[in-house]
C-alpha cells in the first residue's frame, strides 16, 4: 500500500479517553495548543482544592482562565505532566487538551449583495408578520454574540434616532451594551491573548452574524447605504458583543468557555455561537458548559456545521448537548425580482451584472428557443447555430450549461448575430449569476420558467412577451429547502441531531465598514442567528424568558417540515431537524408536544413504542387527529465501507400506529398517546439506511398543527464499518526519505529512532473507543499505542472527513515510538523493550458495552520489529 501523502498536511481526527482524561489526539498539535488543558472538577471541588492537588504532585502549571459554572480550569503545564496526570488527581472529573477552533468558513455564494434573493423577506419564517402585525423587534431582550466581535459604530446597529452605532463603554443610547475582547488583534490562537475591552471586529463574521440577529439597514443614506435595504430578525435587541477571534487564525476553546460565561454574568438571555466544527460526541467542553448555561436559565444556538458534502455524522461540538439546539441551514425562498409574462404566466428574472437594469424591450422581440441538430435546447456556445434560426430582433432563450463557455462569449455570439436579448435558462434550478455583456441584455430564468416557455412556445410560436416596471415578490426555484453544505447527522449515540433549520443560504448582512459595510455569506453560521433572533421575539411575545430547551420545543413542534429541491417527499430530520423555523407559529400555538424528538435508534435497540404528551395551552377544549408524515430515507453505504458524501436517496418509511388516532383535551390539561413503530419494509439492512419521519397532531378546530421528528436506522448499528477499508486501511506503514507512506518490506527491522513504524487509520463513523493495541510474542497485551504526533491511541472518535479543504483525502498517522500505554488509567506512558510486536487496530462499536475482543472491529496489522 502506498498513500502519498506528506504527514505535515494531514488533517486530525478527534481522539478522547475512555477514561477521564479525553485525549483529543490531534496530528502535529495542528487542532490543540501544546501543554494546554482544560479541566473540569466534581461538583464539590473548588478552585484551591483543585490548586492544591495540582502542587501536591508538583506539577509546574499557569493558570489561563478560571470558570465558575463550568467548575474547572484551563491551565498551561510547564512541567513533563500531561493529561493522563492531571486526569489522576483527586477531584478531577475532566481533562481536554485545549482545542483551536477556527471560524467556519463561509461556502460558496452565488450571490452578489445586489440580488434580490440575499435579502431575507422573512415570508419563509412568518417573522414578517411578527414584525407588522404583533409589532415584536426583540426590544429588552439581550443576546451576547460569541465570535470575532462586532462593528458596533455601523449604522446598522445605531438607536432609534442615531445615525450609527456605538459601544455603551464609550456612547449614550448604544444597542452594544456590553461585550469585551478576551483576544485582541493579533491573536491566532497560538500566541498569547491580549484582552482589552474594546470588542471591535476586524475579521467580519461577528458582524454578518449580528447584523442577522438584529441589523436595521432599511433607510441608511450616504456613504454607508446598504445595496439594499434589509432588516434583521429582531431589531431592537441589545447586544452583547464577546470577541474570541484575532483578525486572523483561531481561538481556543479554553478562551470560548470564559466567553461563554462572561455573557451568562452579564445578563444575556440567549447566546449565539457560529463556530465549531467536525464530528463529535456530546461531551466535549463547549456542549458541557452550554447545557450547564441553559439549565440556569439561558437560550443556546449553536452552528450545526458545513460539512454537507461529507455524508453521515457530520453534526459538530456545541450544539450537540442535551438542551441546546443545533441549527441547519435553508436557502432563501423569496426575493424581488422583475418579470416577464408570457403565455398569460409570469416569470422571475435576474439580469447580468454587464448589463445592470431591468429589460425594456418591444412587444417585437418576441421569445425564441433555440436548438442543437438534436431538438435539444443550445447552450449558444457556437455561433453557426443561429444561422438556421429566425432570431433577429428576438430573445433568444438558451440552456445555462457553462461547461463550455461562459455567458459573456455567449452573448457576444448572439449580439452579433442579431438578437434583441438572451435568456439562459438556469440548471439544475434557481436563478444564476451572470457575467454578461455591457450592450447586450442577458438575464438567467428559473429551469421551471425554461420548461414552461418551452411548452407555450409549440403551442404557439407567436406568444409575445411583456416585461414588468416594477419588481415584484416571487419565490425562487430551490429555496425554501435544505442547503447542500448544511451538515448531516445523526451523532454518534443515534441521537437526532440537528435541532431546527433557519434561511442560511446567500443572506446580506452587516460587515465591518472598513469592509465595505455589507457582504453575502452562506452558512450554518448564517443559519444559527437566525435562530437566535427568533428566540428574542419569542420572549418578548411571552413576555417571559423560558430555559432554552422550553423554547426549542416549541421552535420544534411548530416548524415548516420542507421537502428538498424538486422532491415530493420530505428531506430528512438528519438533515432539516424539526423543520424550518416558523416563528410566526410558535408565538401564536396553543399545543406542544413532547417530547421534541424521538431517537428510535437501530433495529436491534428499536424502541417500538414510545409515549408523547400532547399538552392544550389554549382556552377551548380541542380535538386533535394524529397522523404520520413519513421523509426520504438517507443510504450513505450504497457504494462500500466508508458513507458517500451525498446520499443515496431512498423510500423507506416507518409505519406509525396510535393508541388512539383522535384525543379530545381540555384547556390546560394533557394527554398521553402512545405510538408504535415498525421500522421499514424497504431499504437494505446491511446499507444502514436513515429513515425518519414526523409525528402530527392536527387541531380540528382551529390553531397551529404541532409535530415532533423521529429517526431511526435500519440494520445493526454495531455493523456499521468504523475504518475505511475501501482505501486500504488501516495499514502499517513507514515513511520514505520524501516524506511518502510505503509498505513495510518484510523482515523489516526499525530502530525508531530515525525511522519508526506509522500505521495509519480512516475512520468513517463514530466508535466510543478506538484503539491500536499491542501484543509481544506471546500474545500477552502490552499497552496502547503511545506516539510521536498524536498522543495515545485510545479513547472515542467522530469519523474524518472524506476531504479537507484542498480535497486531499483525510487519514490519521500514528508515528509509533516503542511506546505504550499500558492501561487506560495509566498517567504515562512506558517503552518496550526490543522484539517483535503485534499491532492491533481495534474500535468499539456502537451501542455495545465494550466488552473486547467481542464489541470490537478488530484488524491485525502484523508484526512490527525494533
Amino acid at each position: 500500500m502506498k498513500i502519498s501523502v506528506i504527514l505535515s498536511t494531514l488533517a486530525a481526527a478527534t481522539l478522547v479517553s475512555a477514561g477521564r482524561f479525553h485525549d483529543l489526539g490531534k496530528i502535529e498539535n495542528t487542532n490543540v495548543l501544546p501543554n494546554g488543558y482544560i479541566i473540569q472538577y466534581h461538583d464539590n471541588v473548588g478552585h484551591k482544592d483543585a490548586h492544591n492537588a495540582l502542587n501536591s504532585r508538583k506539577i509546574d502549571y499557569k493558570v489561563r482562565n478560571e470558570y465558575n459554572i463550568f467548575n474547572g480550569a484551563a491551565i498551561t503545564v510547564n512541567s513533563k505532566h500531561d493529561g493522563k496526570d492531571i486526569a489522576s488527581l483527586p477531584g478531577v472529573k475532566n481533562v481536554w487538551p485545549i482545542t483551536l477552533y477556527s471560524i467556519p468558513k463561509p461556502q460558496k455564494n452565488t450571490k452578489k449583495p445586489t440580488d434580490p434573493e440575499t435579502v431575507s423577506l422573512h415570508s419563509m419564517t412568518g417573522v414578517d408578520i411578527v414584525h407588522k402585525k404583533y409589532k415584536l423587534t426583540g426590544k429588552g431582550i439581550k443576546v451576547g454574540v460569541i465570535d470575532s466581535g462586532v462593528d458596533y459604530k455601523h449604522p446598522a446597529f445605531a438607536a432609534k434616532g442615531a445615525k450609527e452605532g456605538c459601544f455603551a463603554r464609550w456612547g449614550k443610547n448604544c444597542r452594544v451594551m456590553y461585550g469585551w475582547d478576551f483576544v485582541g488583534d493579533e491573536y491566532t490562537g497560538r500566541n498569547a491573548p491580549k484582552p482589552d475591552a474594546d470588542p471591535m471586529d476586524c475579521g467580519g463574521h461577528g458582524s454578518h452574524v449580528a447584523g442577522i440577529i438584529g441589523a436595521n439597514a432599511m433607510n441608511i443614506k450616504g456613504e454607508h447605504k446598504p445595496p439594499q435595504p434589509f432588516i434583521g430578525v429582531a431589531p431592537e435587541v441589545t447586544f452583547g458583543a464577546y470577541r474570541v477571534f484575532g483578525c486572523n487564525g483561531s481561538s481556543g476553546d479554553d478562551i470560548i468557555l470564559a466567553a461563554m460565561e462572561l455573557a451568562f454574568n452579564d445578563g444575556m438571555d440567549i447566546i449565539n455561537m457560529s463556530l465549531g466544527g467536525g464530528s463529535s460526541y456530546k461531551l466535549n467542553p463547549t456542549a458541557v458548559l452550554a447545557d450547564k448555561l441553559i439549565a440556569r436559565g439561558m437560550a443556546l444556538s449553536a452552528a450545526a456545521g458545513n460539512d454537507g458534502s461529507q455524508g453521515a455524522w457530520m453534526v459538530s461540538d456545541t450544539g450537540l448537548g442535551d438542551l441546546a439546539s443545533a441549527v441547519a441551514s435553508f436557502d432563501n425562498a423569496y426575493g424581488f425580482y422583475h418579470s416577464f409574462t408570457y403565455a398569460g404566466a409570469s416569470h422571475p428574472y435576474s439580469v447580468s451584472q454587464g448589463w445592470g437594469k431591468p429589460f425594456s424591450l418591444p412587444a417585437s422581440a418576441t421569445i425564441v428557443p433555440v436548438f442543437e441538430k438534436s431538438g435539444t435546447l443550445t447552450d449558444g456556445c457556437d455561433a453557426a447555430i443561429y444561422n438556421a434560426a429566425n432570431i433577429k430582433g428576438k430573445v433568444v432563450l438558451i440552456l445555462g450549461d457553462f461547461s463550455r463557455c461562459a455567458s459573456g462569449a455567449r452573448g457576444e455570439i448572439a449580439l452579433k448575430a442579431g438578437a434583441a436579448g438572451m435568456l439562459i435558462q438556469t440548471s439544475p434550478f434557481g436563478l444564476a449569476n451572470l457575467g454578461g455583456n455591457p450592450g447586450f441584455p442577458m438575464a438567467s430564468i428559473e429551469n421551471k420558467a425554461g420548461d414552461a416557455l418551452l411548452a407555450a412556445y409549440k403551442k404557439n410560436p407567436a406568444n409575445t412577451a411583456t416585461w414588468s416596471k416594477e419588481a415584484s415578490n416571487f419565490m425562487i426555484e430551490g429555496g425554501g429547502a435544505p442547503s447542500d453544505f448544511s451538515s448531516f447527522g445523526l451523532d454518534g449515540d443515534l441521537r437526532s441531531k440537528p435541532d431546527i433549520s433557519a434561511p442560511g443560504g446567500n443572506i446580506l448582512s452587516t460587515y465591518p465598514l472598513a469592509k465595505d459595510g455589507y457582504a453575502v455569506l452562506s452558512g450554518t453560521s448564517m443559519a444559527t442567528p437566525y435562530v437566535a433572533g427568533a428566540h428574542a421575539l419569542y420572549m418578548q411575545a411571552k413576555k417571559s424568558k423560558p430555559n432554552g430547551d422550553v423554547i426549542r420545543q416549541v421552535f420544534k413542534n411548530t416548524a415548516t417540515i420542507s421537502t428538498n429541491t424538486g422532491s415530493k417527499t420530505m428531506a430528512s430530520a438528519a438533515k432539516q431537524g424539526a423543520g424550518l423555523i416558523n416563528v410566526l407559529n410558535a408565538i401564536t400555538t396553543t399545543t406542544s408536544i413532547s417530547p421534541d424528538h424521538i431517537d428510535l435508534l437501530d433495529t436491534v435497540n428499536l424502541k417500538k413504542t414510545v409515549k408523547i404528551t400532547i399538552k392544550n395551552t389554549g382556552k377551548k377544549t380541542e380535538t386533535y387527529t394524529l397522523s404520520h408524515v413519513p421523509a426520504d430515507a438517507l443510504n450513505f453505504y450504497s457504494e462500500g465501507a466508508y458513507p458517500t458524501g451525498s446520499p443515496k436517496i431512498e423510500d423507506d418509511y416507518a409505519s406509525v400506529s396510535f393508541s388512539q388516532s383522535k384525543v379530545k383535551i381540555q384547556p390546560g390539561k394533557s394527554a398521553k398517546v402512545t405510538l408504535r413503530f415498525k421500522q421499514p419494509k424497504k431499504g437494505n439492512a446491511a446499507q444502514f439506511p436513515i429513515y425518519s419521519g414526523f409525528v402530527v397532531a392536527t387541531p380540528n378546530k382551529s390553531g397551529v398543527p404541532v409535530h415532533v421528528p423521529y429517526t431511526g436506522l435500519k440494520g445493526d448499528v454495531s455493523k456499521v464499518p468504523i475504518m475505511d477499508t475501501t482505501k486500504g486501511f488501516p495499514a502499517a506503514l513507514h515513511v520514505d526519505g520524501e516524506g511518502n507512506l510505503k509498505d513495510i518490506a518484510k523482515g523489516y527491522k526499525f530502530d525508531m529512532v530515525d525511522n519508526r513504524p506509522v500505521f495509519v487509520t480512516r475512520l468513517g463513523s463514530h466508535t466510543p473507543n478506538f484503539t491500536i493495541r499491542v501484543f509481544d510474542s506471546k500474545k500477552v497485551f502490552r499497552g496502547f499505542v503511545n506516539t510521536l504526533n498524536a498522543g495515545s491511541a485510545v479513547g472515542w472518535s467522530g469519523r474524518q472527513l472524506n476531504t479537507d479543504d484542498e480535497n486531499k483525502m483525510v487519514f490519521t498517522p500514528w508515528i509509533w515510538t516503542g511506546k505504550v500505554l499500558p492501561t487506560t488509567n495509566a498517567t504515562a506512558p512506558i517503552t518496550l523493550p526490543s522484539g517483535s510486536y503485534e499491532i492491533v487496530v481495534a474500535s468499539q462499536k456502537k451501542l455495545t458495552k465494550g466488552a473486547y475482543p467481542a464489541d470490537y472491529e478488530i484488524f491485525n496489522l502484523g508484526s512490527i520489529q525494533f
